[in-house]
């Protein structure tokens, strides 16, 4: 009489690659950029509006330090400036490559990413708004302490230029959250 062995082994070895192909199937295709690097390169899609971008693919980018006056809010009326802090950022971005640089905290309350955006030359989008009057240095959320102090900086180099928000000494109004 001939022992039949028993596929114990083969067996298992199958269900673990079935089991291993379905959960990859099941993965997403590729993790939210933020989650593996400190900074990449992405392709803007447009400028929302002169703080916020949408890229090519389809995530919100909030600049950090940066609060252009409102223009999309549609409970709120188009502030003083915002369309020209919108046209300058588009402007910059176009619909090109920018590289994102992500900080401690890599997404606000509405799931947008939060980021330091650098221009194709190297320039940093979110000192250039700032530097060109359309936006205060927004100090008080945690970010890093030199882009802070860089911030203020060209705030101060806008205001002493009477530039955008401080050419007839207004500012961005109390906007609520």
């Amino acid at each position: 009489m001939r022992l039949r062995r028993r596929p114990t082994s083969s067996v298992a070895v199958l269900v673990i690659a079935v089991i291993l192909v379905i959960l990859r199937l099941a993965a997403p295709s590729s993790p939210p950029v933020e989650d593996l690097f400190d900074e990449t390169d992405v392709t803007v899609k447009r400028a929302v509006d002169g703080d916020t971008l949408l890229l090519a693919s389809g995530q919100r980018v909030r600049l950090i330090g940066v609060d252009t006056p409102e223009t999309k809010r549609p409970d709120w009326p188009v502030e003083p400036l915002g369309k020209e802090a919108s046209r300058f950022t588009t402007e910059l971005v176009g619909n090109g490559p920018v590289r994102l640089e992500f900080d401690r905290e890599r997404r606000d309350q509405y799931r947008r990413l939060l980021a330091y955006v650098y221009l194709p030359d190297g320039r940093l989008l979110n000192e250039e708004i700032i530097r060109a009057g359309f936006s205060k240095a927004v100090t008080h959320f945690p970010y890093r302490s030199d882009r802070k102090r860089l911030f203020v900086a060209a705030e101060k180099a806008a205001r002493a230029e009477g530039l955008g928000l401080w050419a007839t000494g207004d500012t961005i109004p109390a906007t609520p959250r």
